[in-house]
């Protein structure tokens, strides 16, 4: 394993155990939440949809496409000791890119003011909910874009563990803000417990903005606010961002569609699918959103035969983990979303539309953390046109397919469609990177794919079959929900080392030792 590689894994451990805990707190703010708010209820299905609009603007302005046009640039600017112009990019990119959004932002809350009277009395019960608490949320947008901003330069300096942690500060305000709610003795069919769960999300966006802005502050950066756009350097994050935009933007107006759709099936819907996201992204967040992460900035400094063996290491280990993880889920999924969330307003019939749209969605998790990675890739060559052409590509097709498959699958044809493109994506990604990269073993890359792929099927048959014993053994404890928990533990312990042993005898996949000797050789 060359030095770059080593560095690369140790980014990854980083950044994996930074989401790993984002994910817990959030994870637990799920539980809450659903406790509170159900999954068929008119204010969550309002405050679910009016977040995820207010949150598009993440990827779009932040996360996503500033990231990818970002980060490769800063990245070899700072590489090359070019610190003072690295800095003057970054803040110029930041103050244009707050101006757009505070823009944004006061035409957005303008247009749905002036909607809302004209179309409350033709429209549902929960599209006029979320009309009348989208301007509350829509600021949020611009505070979680800064703060992305400032994230991305953290990454440009391979500080990864700041900005994977930040998003702790949103679950802990959320989870404060339910607890308030409990306390004061505020229900779920108060309008006024709404407002305020609103209020905590623009609360939690101001703390992660300050928290990152004071991190970069630490390591060297800091922010003054740059008015001049016409620079060559910003010209030419321009032309990078652009592409990305458009792609994140089609992405996002994607995801934002299948919300649409599912409100007009239903509440349950949105429910349904909001916790099928919650359960699918969190393997998603911790393995795919984690290594495109680390990836970026490392192969935006390396040379052609460098970024070939990142990109094969990293999309090993990516799926040595997700595979089990899909096979694994897919055998207890009833169990894991009822421990998780049936509790309180969250029914019997909430876990059935629940899991419902979680069995067409784990088949493509696999993809949706490969095509992180392979997404990475091209960034890194500051080639986002090739990403843009693809992903529009798979948003019409997705949009096809939902209109089609939502009429006999319900939400298990938006979450059908969205396994399907997802796998067609990182399929054209990483044919056009072979191309790109000669050095990349493409041969080896299919013959580990293919035994993590038979390793993890096994894995999940070993699954599905101790789970039933295991739940007959502890079926005298005293708690159920203490039952379910060990049932889970038990089965997915067994069947992960029945995965490791079959891909170290199969392959010779040896991952673990890959992490271990990262940690090693860093110390």
């Amino acid at each position: 394993m060359s030095q770059a590689t080593r560095s690369n894994t140790r980014s990854l451990l980083v950044n994996v155990g930074g989401i790993l805990c984002s994910r817990v707190f959030g994870l637990l703010r799920d539980i809450l939440s659903a406790a509170f708010w159900g999954s068929t209820e008119v204010f969550q299905a309002a405050f679910t949809t009016a977040f995820s609009i207010s949150n598009t603007f993440r990827s779009l302005f932040a996360e996503g496409a500033f990231s990818a046009a970002f980060v490769p640039l800063l990245s070899k600017r700072l590489e090359e000791g070019k610190t003072e112009d690295a800095w003057r990019l970054a803040c110029r990119t930041i103050t244009l890119m707050g101006c757009a959004l505070a823009l944004i932002v006061l035409l957005g809350c303008a247009g749905v003011a002036l909607l809302t009277p004209h179309l409350a009395a033709r429209v549902t019960d929960e599209t006029r909910c979320t009309m009348t608490i989208f301007p509350l949320l829509l600021p949020y947008a611009l505070l979680i874009c800064l703060a992305g901003a400032f994230g991305a330069v953290l990454n440009s300096l391979r500080v990864f563990a700041i900005p994977s942690l930040t998003p702790v500060i949103f679950n802990l305000v959320q989870l404060a803000a339910l607890g308030l709610l409990c306390a004061c003795g505020k229900t779920r069919q108060e309008f006024s417990s709404l407002i305020w769960f609103c209020v905590s999300v623009l609360v939690a966006g101001l703390l992660q903005l300050a928290v990152l802005l004071l991190a970069c502050r630490r390591h060297g950066f800091r922010f003054r606010p740059d008015f001049e756009f016409l620079g060559a350097d910003v010209r030419q994050l321009a032309r990078n961002f652009a592409p990305a935009a458009c792609s994140s933007g089609a992405q996002q107006l994607n995801v934002l569609a299948d919300k649409l759709i599912a409100l007009w099936l239903g509440a349950a819907a949105v429910g349904a699918i909001n916790y099928a996201n919650r359960l699918v992204f969190l393997p998603i967040g911790l393995l795919g959103a984690a290594m495109g992460q680390a990836c970026l900035p490392h192969m935006s400094r390396a040379d052609d035969a460098q970024r070939g063996e990142l990109l094969e290491t990293a999309l090993r280990q990516t799926l040595f983990f997700a595979f089990p993880m899909m096979t694994i889920l897919m055998a207890l999924q009833t169990d894991v979303v009822r421990l998780l969330f049936q509790r309180g307003a969250f029914t019997e019939q909430a876990v059935r539309e629940c899991v419902w749209a979680l069995a067409f969605y784990l088949p493509g998790l696999p993809a949706f953390c490969a095509v992180k990675v392979a997404t990475a890739f091209h960034h890194s060559r500051q080639d986002t046109v090739t990403t843009f052409r693809i992903s529009l590509l798979c948003i019409i097709l997705n949009l096809i397919l939902n209109l089609i498959l939502c009429q006999f699958l319900r939400q298990g044809g938006l979450t059908l469609s969205s396994a399907i493109c997802s796998w067609l994506n990182v399929t054209l990604l990483l044919t056009l990177a072979a191309r790109h990269c000669p050095e990349w073993n493409v041969r080896r890359t299919l013959r580990s794919t293919l035994t993590l792929a038979l390793a993890a099927a096994a894995a999940g048959l070993v699954a599905h079959a101790t789970a039933d014993p295991l739940r007959t053994l502890l079926a005298g404890l005293p708690h159920h929900n203490l039952t379910q928990l060990l049932t889970i533990v038990g089965a997915t312990a067994i069947a992960f080392a029945v995965h490791v042993l079959l891909a170290l005898l199969i392959g010779r996949q040896n991952v673990l030792a890959e992490f271990i000797g990262a940690i090693r050789h860093r110390r």
